[in-house]
């Protein structure tokens, strides 16, 4: 197990959220592992710059939840919408940061949600980005998923699962690519040296290994997936795509 660090020693962690992404849970997660390791919290509210342009379209309308009343809708109502948003967004930090004893900030920025966080990320060793749907209902073991090719970035990635894992108390699987057996159980055993003393469970993939994440990933209520930054996984716009279509907490680890 990996022990604290002293307060402000760690690089801070990020966490990208927008007005759809509105997730405790992960900014739960983010602030217990900012306490554990001494890391301050940069929470970054990204407003939809793709909303605030279609909201001046003019056939563009907004329809009363309660009276079903249609009404012409532009963009400084969704932008005076938004900054609500983010200030409702920094008193749950606020209320979070003084139970954790964590610093932290929250800034706003404006743009493409999976690009700003992105771009966020780049002077950060931790970053937490959430999927679109709903929040995952809390489990009692939060199962954890990582991939480890053998490269140093995955290895990183791997042993920030582990420090999660432990914060959690959850299971972790390493998902394993390989095109021969002799590769596998060499992946495996490097895995376990990086992970120490953890406990591992092993689940191999081939081929196009980030999409395959879904048949694993979906039957798990609660899970956290952690990858790392620089994965050559999160180069195409289709496996970005498809991270923002999970509904869970994306862990990206520099």
């Amino acid at each position: 197990m990996t022990e604290p660090t002293p307060k402000g020693t760690a690089t801070p962690i990020v966490v990208a959220i927008n007005a759809v992404r509105r997730c405790g849970q992960t900014l739960q997660l983010a602030t217990a592992l900012a306490s554990r390791i001494g890391a301050d919290l940069d929470v970054v509210f990204v407003e939809d710059a793709n909303l605030l342009r279609l909201a001046d379209l003019p056939v563009t309308r907004e329809i009363d939840r309660v009276s079903g009343l249609a009404r012409d809708l532009d963009s400084q109502r969704v932008l005076r919408a938004l900054r609500g948003e983010a200030r409702q967004l920094r008193r749950q930090v606020s209320r979070l940061e003084k139970a954790a004893s964590v610093r932290s900030t929250v800034r706003v920025v404006q743009g493409h949600y999976f690009t700003e966080a992105l771009a966020a990320s780049a002077n950060a060793n931790v970053t937490f980005v959430h999927g679109a749907g709903p929040a995952a209902s809390r489990v009692k073991r939060t199962p954890l998923w990582t991939l480890f090719d053998g490269s140093p970035a995955s290895a990183r990635a791997l042993k920030m699962a582990v420090e999660l894992a432990h914060t959690l108390a959850g299971n972790l699987m390493v998902l394993v690519p390989g095109q021969s057996a002799g590769d596998i159980e060499n992946r495996k055993r490097q895995a376990q040296e990086a992970a120490e003393t953890a406990d591992l469970q092993y689940l191999v993939v081939a081929g196009d290994r980030l999409s395959q994440l879904g048949g694993p990933l979906a039957p798990r209520a609660g899970s956290v997936l952690v990858l790392a930054r620089k994965s050559p996984d999160l180069e195409d716009s289709a496996a970005r795509s498809y991270l923002e279509s999970l509904d869970l907490p994306v862990v990206l680890v520099a």
